[in-house]
């Protein structure tokens, strides 16, 4: 079986690319910044865009786009195909893609936090500007998820972080 994951150069500069962007900003506004520096796309089901990371190829295309009264707060995309029969050979295919993007994060945004739940672990980093970024992997698969400066701050006020 072969599976496919993001270069972890590509993906940390999507991150920086989200990082210098001037928030805050509307979901729409977001999703449109996308379509044009990433040529992802935007599909429309029962009135709703749904942004799609349809250059990577990866069994899930959909982004998570997270508004709140209009204003962007989360983004996170699958950076790996979904594992749909998990093997040893898919945990270290994951694992050690993994590894590769926590270490350009490190060079790029210094040493993360790193979270350990269940069978997940999540390196995070507090950016530029008050926003998060974070990199998960799970044994189905690999996410990355760029909390909005707005975003990171009301979770901050919530005490999730």
């Amino acid at each position: 079986m072969t599976w496919k994951s993001m270069p972890p150069a590509e993906l940390c500069d999507i991150m920086d690319f989200w990082i210098a962007a001037p928030w805050p900003m509307s979901k729409d506004e977001a999703q449109q910044r996308a379509v044009e520096r990433f040529g992802w796309t935007i599909e429309v089901e029962n009135d709703t865009p749904y942004l799609m990371n349809t250059v990577s190829n990866f069994t899930t295309a959909d982004v998570m786009t997270i508004d709140y009264k209009n204003v962007m707060m989360d983004l996170s995309l699958d950076t790996s195909d979904t594992i749909r029969e998990v093997t040893s050979e898919s945990t270290a295919f994951l694992g050690d893609a993994h590894t590769l993007m926590v270490r350009e994060g490190e060079a790029r945004w210094g040493k993360p936090k790193l979270e350990h739940f269940e069978e997940t672990t999540t390196a995070l980093w507090n950016v530029d500007g008050g926003a998060i970024v974070s990199f998960s992997f799970l044994p189905r698969g690999l996410s990355a998820e760029y909390e909005t400066p707005q975003g990171a701050e009301l979770e901050r006020k919530s005490g999730d972080r």
